[in-house]
């Protein structure tokens, strides 16, 4: 299938992006299409159907550009260099300390500003003979065939940046592929030692962007243990097991178990926000399932597979904090546990813990992870 390309003229703060600012419309075969912006390398809209056909854009968003530039939701966007925490912004790579900005109660949160979710990528459509090159060249095994043609966004992220050391070039590949799936394969490769730990911070409603909460959706992840937060909400090492716990989802239950704002386990982040441990014995290695989103209403099923070691569970625990409410797409407010995210990752703080695998990648080295959300239509 072929992708269409607009530009995106909405006005952004005071000034037009004409040129700058794109629009991409990626279809697949089978029904399906997902909206791209260039700003954020960020997924607008995802229009999957139901088992009738019925059509509805499962993918929480905002109205315009200036919404996107000026909030910190990270709605859709590719965020790194370092996805989730850093423990007291601060981490070693050799001999050397870098501090990175403090903007998550002593922590460092996604990296800072400018990182990958607020800048703008330069963004092309590249043939399937291409994207099918780029997922080859991964070395990860067992990725589909590409359905059509995908969007390849880069960005270099300037040595210093943030803090970080490196000139880091880093690539993001869009392509629905012929098992269904809209597959994100990230690609990163630096000057100097650095860290490549990005994922893409999508919430999801499978009934719908704006149809209320996902407490009723069902989840399955293939995880018997979960990564242990310290008092700095930050996991220091240890490695506990999901069982007996509301973080057990090794069959599948509905979202709302793991809501609780008195179990002591999600009552700090008002509702789920938590990193798994995945089952896949050769994380990095191979692209393997990682967990299963379901709607018994519409039925609509979306499963996830990576390559990657963790996947972090957040339902939205502040969406309704601190925005206004006509900020989002379309009339309906969004509320608080309106989506869910399950953002495939490096365990958090991993380059401060010596026991997890690590997200420092060497200079000159070529890096690659991918994660694919496969849907049923």
């Amino acid at each position: 299938m072929s992708v269409c390309v607009t530009d995106y003229l909405l006005k952004a703060n005071g000034a037009k992006y004409e040129g700058v600012s794109h629009r991409y419309s990626m279809k697949s075969s089978f029904g399906c299409e997902a909206q791209l912006l260039n700003y954020g390398a960020l997924i607008e809209k995802l229009f999957v159907p139901d088992t009738n056909g019925a059509m509805a854009d499962i993918m929480l968003g905002l109205k315009d550009l200036d919404h996107y530039m000026a909030s910190g939701a990270n709605h859709g966007s590719v965020v790194g260099r370092s996805a989730n925490r850093i423990q007291g912004a601060r981490f070693k790579i050799g001999d050397n300390t870098y501090q990175v900005p403090d903007n998550d109660n002593g922590n460092n949160l996604h990296g800072g500003s400018p990182s990958f979710q607020n800048v703008f990528w330069d963004g092309k459509v590249v043939s399937k003979e291409d994207a099918d090159k780029m997922i080859t060249d991964s070395g990860i095994e067992g990725i589909s065939k590409a359905d059509g043609e995908g969007v390849l966004f880069t960005y270099t992220s300037p040595d210093g940046a943030c803090g970080f050391p490196g000139n880091l070039d880093a690539e993001v590949l869009y392509v629905w592929l012929m098992d269904r799936t809209l597959l994100i394969l990230y690609k990163g490769v630096s000057d100097k030692d650095t860290i490549f730990a990005p994922t893409n911070h999508a919430y999801f409603n499978l009934r719908g962007h704006n149809s209320g909460s996902v407490k009723d959706l069902s989840l399955m992840i293939d995880a018997d243990t979960y990564t242990v937060k310290g008092k700095s909400n930050c996991p220091e090492g240890e490695i506990a097991s999901v069982e007996g716990t509301v973080f057990d989802f090794r069959e599948p239950d509905l979202v709302e178990k793991a809501l609780s704002k008195e179990d002591p386990l999600t009552k700090g982040s008002l509702g789920i926000d938590q990193n798994f441990c995945l089952n896949n014995p050769v994380a990095g290695k191979k692209y393997a399932f990682a967990a299963c989103l379901a709607d018994t209403v519409t039925g609509r099923i979306m499963e996830v597979y990576t390559d990657l070691p963790g996947l972090q569970i957040y339902a939205g625990n502040h969406l309704h904090f601190g925005a206004p409410s006509n900020e989002q797409k379309g009339d309906t407010p969004y509320v608080q546990h309106g989506g869910i995210c399950l953002e495939a990752q490096m365990y958090p703080n991993a380059v401060n813990v010596p026991s997890f695998e690590s997200p420092v990648i060497k200079a000159g080295e070529v890096s690659y992870h991918a994660c694919g959300y496969r849907f049923n239509c």
